[in-house]
């Protein structure tokens, strides 16, 4: 069932040869620079003694697992899937006896020649590349030369993809001759030229002023405050557009209506002016002439002289 699902998955990526390469985590863990070797007669190295089908080719690193081939710039990955029809064909022709790992098919067949691929991937790969085992041995290319700089980096500094580009741009000048690795190697240049992209900061263009942000808020915070406090808060008048803003504590006072000066309630001098206020004369008659009445000196005032 397995094996059914990994020669699924193999049509389907094969299928999609235009697609973007994806970095995938395909369980090889190669904790430092391995010490590789070069096939006789071929421009291909392994690494004997290694649990893996593993090699190097044209500048770049390629591992074949059970669902097909990956290839990396880097020793240790990240790796990318290559799509059965651009795979190079010098990876295609390593003989079985340096693959670490290989598949129980490959075992049956011969050990110095290459593994059957048309068995493998179907008769509609082996159509399309009918002469894939066969080359002129006299035009054999050399080899790449080897990135010895990635010596330096193991498991505990190892770079990260974005690093990975720029150290390859500054010490390894290697152009692949290969078509199929030239396509996967000018994408990882194109990304190093590229770089890590800079966030856009966000458009200003329909953001509203900073005044009316905050009378929006000073608004917002009035409206939701209790109706007793909203009667009771003071008016606030704002002054011509061109006066400089006061701060609260620069204000000055505000005066209050305060009553004319006098006595009030419960003063003496109070108390003594209400009492004569409402006073009424005992005598009945004038206050200067007490023992005369009214009529009598009404009659008086009548006399003639």
């Amino acid at each position: 069932m397995r094996k059914l699902l990994v020669m699924l998955a193999m049509t389907v990526l094969a299928s999609l040869p235009g697609r973007a390469a994806v970095s995938i985590d395909i369980g090889i863990n190669v904790p430092s620079y391995p010490a590789m070797q070069r096939i006789p007669g071929y421009p291909v190295y392994y690494v004997p003694r290694m649990h893996a089908n593993y090699f190097f080719y044209d500048g770049l690193y390629w591992v074949y697992a059970p669902d097909g081939w990956y290839v990396s710039p880097w020793y240790d990955g990240p790796w990318d899937f290559v799509p059965t029809d651009s795979v190079p064909l010098f990876i295609l022709r390593i003989p079985v006896r340096y693959y670490g790992y290989p598949p129980v098919i490959f075992r049956q067949w011969v050990m110095d020649a290459p593994p059957r691929w048309d068995t493998v991937w179907g008769p509609d790969w082996a159509r399309r590349h009918p002469h894939w085992q066969h080359w002129n041995r006299a035009t054999t290319p050399a080899p790449a030369p080897l990135p010895r700089y990635q010596q330096r980096f193991t498991r505990a500094n190892y770079p990260n993809e974005v690093q990975q580009r720029q150290l390859i741009q500054q010490h390894y000048r290697y152009t692949p001759h290969d078509q199929a690795a030239r396509k996967h190697w000018q994408t990882q240049a194109r990304m190093a030229e590229r770089g890590p992209q800079p966030l856009a900061p966000p458009s200003r263009a329909h953001e509203p002023p900073a005044q009316a942000v905050r009378t929006h808020e000073q608004e917002t915070r009035a409206n939701n405050r209790h109706p007793a406090e909203r009667r009771e808060a003071p008016v606030q008048h704002r002054g011509p557009p061109n006066s400089p803003m006061v701060a609260p504590h620069e204000m000055p006072p505000m005066r209050a209506n305060v009553p004319p000066a006098g006595p009030g309630p419960g003063h003496p001098r109070f108390e003594e002016r209400e009492a004569s206020r409402n006073a009424r004369p005992e005598h009945g008659g004038r206050p200067d002439n007490p023992n005369k009445d009214d009529k009598e000196e009404q009659h008086q005032h009548g006399k003639r002289h």
